[in-house]
């Protein structure tokens, strides 16, 4: 669509699976609050969804209400396309959002895209949305934030690759003695928001996502509240992951934790 630019990354044609790196370079996820609502098939997280086909709303498996939708994320390539992802909003915590196919979080595709079998989704086009905390903890106020995808400090890049080679070998059977290069610079601090890139994972477990699969993108949670967390979103203090079909048609979804 015209106004849209595109993702400035390459699709990497040797990717060997959802561990590797599928897209580069990788970029950081920049979130940057909007005066009004945002219609064009861009990054956003919260908001209303941007449908490029009829609305397909997923719906928790365990509670049978409207996921809250989070986001969605740009699929590079021709046709426009993104990736929307969609998490139960369970204020008890017992849904399983951290599994990939609990039927508790959603990453769909527009256009073209399949829903997975273990979704249940209806044509609702609005729905529950994301939301940070207001004066007190139990306020929720909507958000709608337009994501920028920008290159990281070259600092924050290089600790998040040698977290990314320690964790790699240690799954290996390797332990690394590389030195520390995050230090006392807060420009050194990796953020673990990013699309491309390798998967900087907290378990070194990929939940059963196959074999050809392709990393899309990661997500950090939060509390939602005060400036600096500007969502909140239960991953356990951790961070989620996106995965996309070979043929880009279909994801899978899932978070982990220290």
């Amino acid at each position: 669509m015209s106004g849209v630019p595109p993702v400035p990354v390459t699709m990497q044609q040797d990717c060997n699976g959802p561990a590797d790196a599928w897209l580069l370079p990788r970029l950081q996820m920049r979130l940057r609050p909007v005066d009004a609502p945002i219609h064009t098939p861009q990054a956003k997280l919260g908001g209303q969804p941007v449908w490029l086909e009829p609305p397909t709303w997923p719906l928790s498996r365990s509670l049978g209400t409207p996921m809250m939708f989070v986001g969605q994320i740009p699929i590079p390539g021709e046709p426009t396309s993104l990736a929307y992802l969609f998490v139960t909003d369970d204020p008890q915590g017992a849904a399983e959002t951290f599994d990939a196919e609990a039927g508790e979080n959603a990453l769909l595709v527009q256009p073209g895209g399949r829903i997975p079998p273990f979704i249940v989704a209806t044509d609702t086009a609005t729905g529950p949305s994301l939301w940070r905390r207001g004066m007190t903890w139990d306020e929720h106020v909507g958000v709608e934030l337009a994501v920028d995808l920008v290159p990281p400090a070259p600092a924050a890049e290089a600790a998040l690759d040698a977290d990314i080679e320690r964790q790699e070998a240690e799954r290996a059977g390797v332990l690394l003695d590389l030195p520390d290069t995050v230090d006392a610079d807060a420009s050194a601090l990796p953020s673990y928001s990013y699309v491309g890139g390798k998967a900087h994972l907290w378990q070194g477990d990929l939940q059963g996502v196959p074999a050809d699969w392709r990393f899309h993108f990661q997500l950090d949670g939060g509390e939602g509240q005060g400036p600096d967390d500007p969502y909140a979103l239960n991953f356990g203090g951790g961070t989620g992951y996106g995965f996309l079909s070979p043929d880009l048609r279909e994801g899978r979804f899932f978070w982990d934790c220290v």
